[in-house]
This record gives C-alpha cells, structure tokens and sequence, in this order.
C-alpha cells in the first residue's frame, strides 16, 4: 500500500509531457508502449518505473523483481496485494508460456475507491508485477486505457512485439487451436491455411478497446496528439495480429518462394483488391486483419493492415497510409517499380490502393497531396 500511497501523492509532481513512447527499458529487458499525453515519473528507479495519464486520472506501473522471490503468479498476487486488496476478482493463465496472474482489484485510499488491474508474470529470470488504476468513479471511461497499457507490456527476448498482449492472451490462449480451414486463391492456385474462430474475437476485442481510446483523443480536438494515437492505434492492432497470420505467412512463403518481391507484392495486392467490401458495424467500424483474410472481406483500413502483416512474413517492407482529411488509407511499399511515391527517411515507397482494382504505384490525383497522409510504420526492422 505504500508504493500506491507514493503513487498517489506524486501525481502532481510529474515531468516530461509524451507522445505515445516505446520505452525500452534494457536491464530489465522489456518494452511499455505508453498512450499519448502520459507523464513519467522519477526514471531514476527502472525496476519501478510509473506513469500518469494526461489528464492525471490514470497511474501505471511496472516493477521487476529477481526471478527467486516468488514461487509462483499466485504467490506474487498474494504477497504484493495483501496489504491493500479489497474486492477482488482474479485467475491464472499462460502468457507466452510463462505463469501468470491477472486480478481486477477494488481497494480504498483515504476517503476515495480506487479500482484496477495487476498483473503478475513470474518467470524463472525475472518477476514483473504490472498495475493500472484510477478512482472508481472514472473507472468505466479509463478501462480502456488501463487495460491498453498493460497489454501493450512485452518482454524482448521472446519475439513477444508480434504477439497479442497478456490481457489478450488473458480473453483467449494464445496460439490457438487453429481448427478452421481457409482458402485462397493465390497466383491461380487455390491454397489453404489454419485459423481459428475465436481469434477474431480476441482480435476485435482489442480494436473496440483501442477505438475507444482514440475517441477520447479526437474529443480533445488536439491535432498533433490525436495523430499520435492514430498511429498506436494500428501499430497495437498490427502486433495484436501479427503472430494470428503464421499459418497464412507460411503458406505465402511457400506459394510464392519463385516470385521476386516486386511479384509477391502485386499478387497479394490483386488478391486483396477483389474482397468484399465491408467493415464490422461496431464501434470501431473496423474488421480484424486475421478476419478480413480468412472472409476475404474488409474495408481500406483492414486490407492495408493485412497486406502489410502478409508482407512482412515475406520479408517485404510496408507502411500503413491514413488521412482524416481523405477518410481514406493504402499501402505502400519499399519495392522498385514506376508510379506514385511516399517519402519516408531514407526510403520512397510505392504507394498501393487496396479496395480498387489498379495497379501499385496508382492514386487517385485527388488524393496525391502527400502533406495529407499520415505515415505508420509497424517495424523497426
């Protein structure tokens, strides 16, 4: 109770005002993708780093302990929480192998009633106990934001950036059981790959999630601040997804290990361009990549984030293109060939239009101003 007393005392005396950051934090090798506009506290401490929400609504922390202190997920949700746990409703589950505990905890702080998630990862090198909470009466509207931030926690060393979170893992094992069958057309063959029903859910649970989170920041009517979050937006839908392909990316190895990347490129582009056009009808309005391939349906959103998924099993470089002011998005692609381009850095993409039938390197003249699109980039690769 005294760490979240600190926590709470300090919320006024806050530094650094953020943009969603990647922290990487090397000595205890793991990676927080922050929400836009939060705050860090004293980074003298890296084995109990915190944060608070722009609005100082919301408090995150991470800490890392030696893998021999506890035996156990349930010994750590035991020991750390027995001081201040109130009601509390909790369970055991896998994340990326590893054991670990996910509680959703109602506690009390002088007068007031705070309300969170702990997570607890217990692992034979290292510990990592993760908590968000807020007041209770702002519980509802944060839920979004407190399970975001724990599920955007990764640890380095297992490839686990292109894997689902733990609180996705947490809503559904991940991998999973991979008991439905897909086809596709591809290159004039027809080809087949794994998937499972369920995923989709798990999916689309993290893009309601996480469209919540963004209309927040498009009622704040902050341009710059709500750019940022467009991009976590679908950079933590892309890794949410990621690992979901790994039947699809195979067989794509596979069917096209004789095409160069140029070819690859335009195959899976005029396989995307022939889906049914459509979107989930949800809040978000946004189909899951892993859904919109097995139903070969989805609109520009889910198709340029499936192609770039499908391309990167292939090796293949691609950014993500979103405009408000076209209400549009396409790909584009660091491949040679003639037509329109985006400049990035060192790198000028290949712009690729995926709900219309045309070729890569082809967009409309009224949606060329390149100062209109806003670039995402999924990889560091």
């Amino acid at each position: 109770m005294t760490k979240i007393k600190a926590l709470l005392l300090t919320v006024l005396i806050i530094t650094l005002p953020l943009f969603g950051e990647e922290f990487f934090i090397e000595e205890y090798n793991y990676t927080v993708y922050i929400p836009e506009g939060w705050n860090t506290f004293d980074r003298t401490n890296l084995a109990e780093l915190s944060f608070v929400s722009d609005d100082q609504t919301v408090v995150f922390q991470a800490s890392v302990f030696d893998g021999t202190k506890y035996g156990s997920s349930l010994e750590m949700y035991e020991a750390l929480t027995v001081e201040f746990r109130g009601e509390s409703d909790g369970e055991r589950f896998r994340y990326n192998g590893d054991d670990a505990f996910l509680a959703d905890i109602t506690f009390s702080q002088g007068e007031g009633q705070l309300r969170g998630w702990f997570l607890f990862i217990n692992r034979d090198d290292r510990d990592y106990y993760l908590f968000s909470f807020c007041g209770e009466d702002y519980y509802e509207d944060k839920l979004p934001f407190i399970l975001s931030v724990l599920d955007s926690f990764r640890i380095e060393n297992e490839d686990s950036m292109y894997k689902p979170g733990a609180v996705s893992q947490f809503y559904y094992p991940f991998p999973g059981k991979g008991d439905a069958l897909a086809q596709m057309v591809l290159n004039g063959s027809i080809v087949s790959f794994q998937t499972d029903l369920m995923e989709f859910d798990a999916s689309q649970a993290v893009i309601e999630r996480e469209a919540h989170m963004m209309k927040y920041y498009q009622d704040l009517g902050d341009k710059p601040l709500f750019e940022e979050a467009w991009k976590r937006y679908y950079k933590i839908i892309y890794r949410d997804n990621y690992s979901r392909f790994a039947s699809l990316g195979e067989t794509l190895q596979k069917a096209l290990a004789r095409n160069n990347d140029r070819e690859k490129a335009v195959i899976l582009l005029n396989w995307i361009q022939n889906f049914k056009y459509t979107s989930s009808g949800t809040f978000s309005d946004l189909l899951s990549p892993i859904s919109t391939v097995s139903n070969e349906e989805g609109d520009c959103d889910a198709r340029g984030l499936s192609y770039s998924i499908m391309l990167r099993y292939l090796g293949i470089d691609s950014i993500l293109l979103v405009s408000w002011q076209y209400k549009h998005s396409i790909s584009a692609v660091n491949i040679p060939g003639d037509g329109a381009r985006y400049p990035l850095g060192d790198v000028s993409y290949l712009v690729g239009e995926t709900t219309e039938v045309v070729d890569l390197g082809m967009i409309p003249q009224s949606m060329a101003d390149g100062e209109k699109w806003i670039p995402v980039v999924f990889t560091n690769d």
